[in-house]
């Protein structure tokens, strides 16, 4: 958790409690690496092989050609028919590819496994045309784990042949018949889109996306989900599709995979196939699992807002404050108003001169000298070194800013082996800032030592943060590397993999991946970057921009953080403002900041400092509406314990409205938050500090909200002891802000830890459930009960200290 910072900036002590949530989410991150299935049996056939658990079957016919996937548990055919396609060999009926594999012979071998998802067997099956040597071999391969219900999916070549040979396209199951011999209804699927594409639940059968899609059906046995797509990247962007009720995934690059004569390729690259989990939720959160372990994924937690330097002119059109000196002063102006007490302050400068005045900018040379040439870096901040120690100094973040392939023509002319191609020749000719004709080669040996170290520089002078804007650039389908090997895909992860290296695992680095000339939006630098942005330049709040990210719930803190570019709260209604908060802190995993902070007032400081610090655990609110409302889901729901949900009611049509959600129920088909219908719960709302009501499990709870704003939910189940509701602190009510809270029933007391900030009251809402508080104490701090406006049977408990401390405290009921 973030260190609770005292008045003159010292850190004070941590108080440890163990977290039930965090012992979930645990287990089920174990789950991959612990037995969930029986053994894998291998069944052999005379032309085909099958690998089973009691969760999927898997069989292979070499002969025949033909993969067939079947739900072990109920004995159901989910995929049948399917096949491979490779360089153009195969049978593709969405691009009408038909150059079918004859001439070709395929064998198979098994082999075990043993590696970061358990131990599992994999057939490998090789493909060769003996009469025509100048072909390589294909490879694939298909792994079944004994504790999995999915299966993975890899390709490679053996090039036998006497010249070197470009993979350029490897699909491992191609062309499946969807649930052969059933007629599927209800179906609809969900893109698994990355950057600003957009995300959204379609109805029917005909789809594709990058990255990786997902179904969920009825059929006359129940619901049936499938997940299929990419699960590591490194070389090759990954697709998905559905169409003519068949589907499939490939890896593609525009440039391919070299691999020289005599060599054996297997790429890292890998795909995840998911036939057996019927609820989709769970479905495509194992799948962001899986990504997670595959691409060693682990987002650092924003536990902090970034002021964008450029954003509070730009976008704000308020007085340009993008210079180091400025930006200090910013720090500055937060100290004044107090949000250093509540949270560290990432400050984003952002050298961004464009190419359109001489040609020549920052980029490329990336040193003290030209970031001061173009009036970023200013006395007496006039190096990044003074810059950072200042704002680190004043408790913050520094963070700056890349043009990811836009190189300043005077960097190009002083460095031309640095470019694709080694080619500077088309320097001259005009184009749009974006879409640079000479760019830099990221798998360039002289261009790589040069950047490495200057990243090492940067770490050396505190950054801690980086933004990478137009990355599109770096992605160079045109090819020209140095390194003859690299794929398109691999030389734009380079250019975030080397800043990683430099920087180090700590630094917060920000992929502003939009999508822009073209290029794809791909999940490539899972594992690499921290967040990807997902939508395009914009300080408006529209219902689009929870979507975006409410509907990847299952990547987001998980594989990357998203978020929706800088937001303003001090041009809008209340309302609008805590709902930014809320939604923005529910859907994403960090937001950023384009109001100034000498524009903050005591009321706004006190909405903004609810939703920190951030929750550390990497899962993020389920949109429980996703399959069963309408374009922008309304309930997300954030699920702590079985027994406490934190649900948030947004309001995202443009009409005045009640906005519901029921707390028994199937959550796909009717947005239920799926709790016990035969308990009680305590539903208490947080902005308005209100005790909505003690219901029943079989009741729906509505709110009236305006459009674009929302309620915040505490949903615990009724305790027959005394309990916390909700505290005023934070908007997960006690999640973050309250520690070891516990019943004695030995002495009768609730106890716990409370995290409190200096000066600002800490109110904690408790139901009695039967019992009458008479006594409250605090360690280090001044404690009080109060009647509670909802009347007999609750009370709140009120801490105070002048200094931010985790402070013990205990409730006396008999």
């Amino acid at each position: 958790m973030l260190p609770l910072i005292s008045h003159n900036g010292q850190r004070l002590p941590r108080i440890k409690r163990p977290w039930p949530f965090a012992i979930l989410l645990t287990a089920l991150l174990a789950c991959i690496a612990q037995p969930l299935f029986a053994k894998v049996e291998v069944l052999k056939e005379s032309d085909a092989v099958t690998l089973s658990n009691n969760a999927v079957r898997l069989k292979i016919d070499v002969v025949k050609r033909i993969l067939t996937l079947t739900d072990a548990a109920t004995g159901e055919v989910v995929l049948d028919k399917a096949w491979v396609l490779v360089d153009g060999w195969g049978n593709d009926p969405q691009l009408d590819i038909s150059y079918d594999f004859k001439g070709w012979t395929a064998s198979q071998t098994q082999e075990s496994v043993d590696d970061a998802f358990g131990k599992g067997m994999r057939v490998v099956v090789s493909l060769t045309n003996a009469n025509r040597p100048s072909l390589p071999t294909y490879l694939f391969r298909y792994t079944v784990y004994d504790n999995n219900g999915a299966v993975f999916m890899g390709f490679g070549m053996r090039n036998q042949t006497d010249h070197d040979v470009r993979l350029m396209t490897a699909a491992p199951l191609i062309g499946g018949e969807l649930l052969p011999g059933s007629s599927p209804e209800n179906l609809m699927t969900l893109n698994g889109s990355a950057g600003a594409e957009k995300a959204a639940v379609k109805h029917g059968a005909e789809r594709s996306s990058a990255n990786s899609l997902m179904l969920t059906c009825t059929t006359t046995k129940g619901r049936r989900s499938v997940v299929w797509g990419g699960l590591r990247n490194k070389e090759f962007g990954k697709y998905a599709a559905l169409s003519k009720n068949r589907l499939g995934f490939s890896a593609k690059d525009p440039v391919g995979r070299l691999v020289d004569a005599g060599q054996t390729y297997w790429a890292e690259d890998t795909f995840y196939l998911d036939v057996t989990t019927a609820d989709p939720f769970v479905a495509l959160e194992q799948y962001g699992r899986a990504m997670r372990l595959a691409n060693n994924a682990k987002p650092n937690v924003y536990d902090f807002p970034v002021l964008c330097g450029w954003g509070v002119g730009a976008l704000s059109k308020l007085p340009n404050v993008n210079n180091s000196l400025k930006l200090v002063g910013e720090l500055d102006a937060a100290q004044k108003i107090g949000l250093t007490k509540y949270t560290k302050v990432g400050i984003r400068l952002e050298p961004d001169t464009y190419c359109y005045r001489d040609g020549n900018t920052e980029q490329g040379w990336w040193d003290d000298e030209h970031w001061a040439k173009y009036k970023h870096l200013v006395p007496p901040y006039e190096t990044f070194s003074k810059w950072c120690a200042a704002i680190t100094q004043r408790n913050g973040i520094p963070y700056t800013y890349f043009q990811t392939g836009m190189p300043s023509d005077d960097y190009a002319r002083a460095f031309p082996d640095h470019m694709l191609f080694k080619d500077i020749s088309r320097l001259q000719v005009q184009h749009k800032h974006a879409q640079p004709l000479v760019s830099y080669d990221y798998t360039s040996a002289g261009f790589q030592k040069r950047t490495l170290q200057m990243w090492q520089r940067l770490r050396n002078d505190g950054m801690c943060g980086i933004k990478f804007d137009y990355p599109e650039t770096a992605w160079r389908p045109e090819g020209g590397f140095e390194d003859r090997h690299a794929t398109t895909a691999f030389a734009y992860r380079e250019a975030f993999r080397l800043c990683r290296e430099g920087l180090g695992a700590g630094a917060f680095l920000d992929e502003r991946n939009l999508g822009q000339a073209g290029r794809p939006c791909l999940d490539l630098t899972a594992g690499v970057v921290d967040t990807q942005r997902n939508w395009s330049d914009s300080n408006k709040f529209v219902p689009g921009m929870v979507t975006i990210g409410g509907l990847r719930w299952y990547k987001n803190r998980t594989v990357f953080n998203y978020y929706p570019d800088s937001k303003t709260v001090h041009d809008c209604t209340k309302g609008i403002r805590q709902s930014i908060l809320t939604m923005v802190y529910l859907t994403s995993g960090r937001i950023d900041l384009a109001t100034s902070f000498t524009l903050f007032t005591p009321e706004i400081l006190h909405d903004f400092t609810r939703i920190y610090p951030a929750y550390r655990e990497p899962v993020t609110a389920r949109p429980l509406d996703a399959f069963s409302g309408g374009v922008d889901p309304k309930i997300y729901d954030l699920e702590l314990t079985r027994d406490w949900h934190q649900v948030a009611l947004f309001n995202s049509s443009p009409q005045s409205g009640k906005v519901g959600v029921a707390l028994s129920g199937d959550r796909v088909t009717t947005g239920a938050v799926g709790l016990d219908p035969s308990a009680s719960y305590y539903v208490y709302e947080f902005w308005s500090d209100t005790l909505m009501g003690k219901y029943p499990g079989t009741a729906r709870i509505e709110q009236p909200l305006e459009p674009c704003c929302c309620a915040m939910l505490s949903i615990r189940k009724v305790q027959d002891v005394p309990q916390v509701l909700s505290t005023n602190r934070h908007v997960l009510q006690g999640w973050v802000d309250l520690a070891s809270v516990q019943w004695n029933p030995k002495d009768k007391k609730l106890e716990g830890v409370a995290k409190v900030i200096g000066g600002e009251p800490f109110r904690i809402t408790l139901a009695q459930n039967g019992a009458k508080p008479f006594h409250a104490t605090a360690v280090g701090a001044k404690a009080r009960l109060e009647a509670h406006p909802a009347g007999d049977g609750f009370v709140t408990l009120v801490i105070e200290r002048q200094e931010n401390g985790e402070t013990a405290w205990s409730v006396d009921f008999k």
